[in-house]
């Protein structure tokens, strides 16, 4: 009897490895951030508090109309409220970016439109966040740049210039500080499977934090202008082992994009080999 309990733990401690937590996922669609600001209204109502809540917001298409980089951006209607809102109730927002000329990005996505009090920063005052380490274990190496709460953050290994990591930007802005539930915001589907996938490695999802992915649905302003964007879907995320009663479980359509093929879309786990940001 001995022996068999034995051999039994044994078997599970090694199958822990090979067969690492599986994710639940619950993509959340949404047209508006209304549906985020609902979402943090939900946590504050059972008593989680706003300093425990972060988020991290796309630029192009979620703060801006607009979805790629230009010297011309409009804010989206909402956005406003929903900065004012989670400030008062001190939840932690940034701004991660996959644009690779971040002084571009928050002279004209953020500074001129009026949100660089909200985000702290400084014209032209970006700061080289050069081979550091991040993490549940701290051996996910990123590079980068970062202008108060806007950063641009990719693995030392990426073969292209974007940068996608930013499930990691709220450890990069917010050291040390302990978040229960973490909600990303991406206009990008692809940006959100990347999302999904680097949350595994921060020390986030090792403190069994909560996170729910969303995708803001396209709004298309200036197509000629703009490069060729995937639509992104949103995930709420769990180790199996840890499914706290507050999980967000909402149902979802995955919409294919005309632009880009499935198994264009796969390429970026050998690389994040993508052309699209």
């Amino acid at each position: 009897m001995f022996f068999s309990r034995f051999f039994i733990v044994i078997i599970l401690f090694f199958t822990s490895y090979i067969f690492p937590l599986k994710l639940s996922a619950n993509p959340i669609e949404i047209d508006s951030l209304d549906k985020v600001i609902d979402h943090v209204r939900s946590l504050r109502s059972r008593g989680i508090s706003g300093e425990k809540i972060g988020i991290i917001l796309d630029c192009h298409g979620v703060i801006t109309n607009e979805e790629s980089h230009h010297t011309s951006h409009t804010l989206k209607d909402n956005i406003l409220e929903a900065l004012k809102y989670f400030h008062d109730e001190k939840v932690s927002v940034v701004v991660a970016t996959a644009w690779d000329d971040l002084d571009a990005v928050v002279q004209y996505a953020i500074i001129n439109l009026g949100l660089g009090d909200f985000f702290e920063v400084t014209p032209g005052k970006k700061t080289l966040l050069k081979y550091f380490s991040v993490g549940s274990e701290g051996n996910t190496q990123l590079e980068g740049h970062r202008n108060g709460k806007i950063v641009a953050l990719r693995s030392i290994f990426s073969i292209n210039h974007y940068f996608r990591q930013k499930a990691f930007a709220l450890e990069v802005v917010y050291p040390g500080k302990v978040f229960t539930h973490i909600a990303g915001v991406d206009d990008d589907r692809y940006n959100l499977k990347i999302f999904e996938h680097n949350f595994l490695e921060t020390r986030h999802y090792k403190d069994k934090c909560n996170l729910t992915l969303f995708h803001l649905q396209s709004s298309k302003v200036s197509p000629a202008l703009s490069l060729s964007e995937p639509s992104s879907y949103v995930l709420s995320t769990q180790p199996s082992a840890y499914i706290p009663p507050s999980v967000v479980t909402l149902p979802v359509t995955f919409d294919s994009h005309e632009s880009s093929t499935d198994e264009e879309r796969e390429q970026f786990y050998d690389g994040y080999g993508s052309d699209t940001k």
